[in-house]
């Protein structure tokens, strides 16, 4: 039997595989999400092994402090995962300014419209 742990993460990396954003804000959108899946998943570690990190069981002090290590550093990764979202919205200001204040007419700037226009 296995942990229903894994059982999860396996139905995440499945919901993962369908993934296919509509656009860039959606990405935008779930960057913005990522310290909170990962600070999730470094909770779903610490209640798993909480015996292990808390001396209730007869593990050597090696590996309570492998277990401790692994939790510390996704937890580290969630905090710098708090930069994407800043980072998508600096980097991209342009791109989102004309989404949230379209000018009039914007869509005569697509690209589908000025195919035949490229290069001169």
């Amino acid at each position: 039997m296995q942990a229903r742990i894994i059982e999860a993460s396996r139905e995440m990396v499945g919901s993962s595989l369908m993934y296919n954003p509509e656009g860039m804000m959606e990405i935008g959108n779930d960057f913005a999400q990522m310290p909170e899946f990962l600070q999730n998943l470094a909770k779903s570690i610490q209640a798993m092994t909480r015996q292990v990190q808390e001396g209730d069981t007869p593990m050597d002090p090696a590996i309570v402090d492998m277990v401790k290590t692994i939790h510390a550093g996704i937890i580290k990764v969630a905090h710098e995962a708090e930069d994407l979202k800043p980072m998508f919205e600096n980097y991209h200001a342009d791109d989102i300014k004309r989404i949230r204040q379209p000018r009039r007419n914007e869509q005569m700037w697509d690209v589908s419209a000025n195919r035949e226009h490229y290069g001169r």
